[in-house]
């Protein structure tokens, strides 16, 4: 019996081995929203798989908490609705970049 999508989004988020072939096609066309942290030429930091786009924005406002309160940075929350992007500076790496970006599960592997 080959994975649903909520059966392979599960074994995603929690980093578990899951193989293309293992989920159903209807499944892989499925999409989900992709949160992500990253110090620029590197690779993803940090990474979060979410059902909206309103996840996915709170998702990585979390991995971007900088402010003396945990805040995220000012306009973050503006910036990845509009373009699902948003570049800072963190006072432990330097220029960091926060995304958010639609993609169908297949995309994933």
């Amino acid at each position: 019996m080959k994975l649903t999508f909520s059966e392979a989004l599960e074994r995603i988020n929690e980093e578990r081995s899951v193989d293309s072939s293992e989920i159903q096609s209807r499944a892989l066309t499925q999409f989900l929203w992709v949160a992500e942290w990253h110090i620029p030429g590197c690779m993803s930091e940090s990474r979060a798989y979410c059902l909206t786009k309103r996840d996915a924005i709170e998702s990585a406002c979390d991995m971007a908490n900088t402010g003396p309160d945990g805040e995220s940075p000012r306009g973050m929350r503006t910036a990845l609705r509009k373009t699902g992007r948003f570049d800072s500076d963190s006072p432990l790496y330097g220029r960091v970049i926060n995304t958010v970006e639609r993609v169908q599960l297949r995309d994933l592997f």
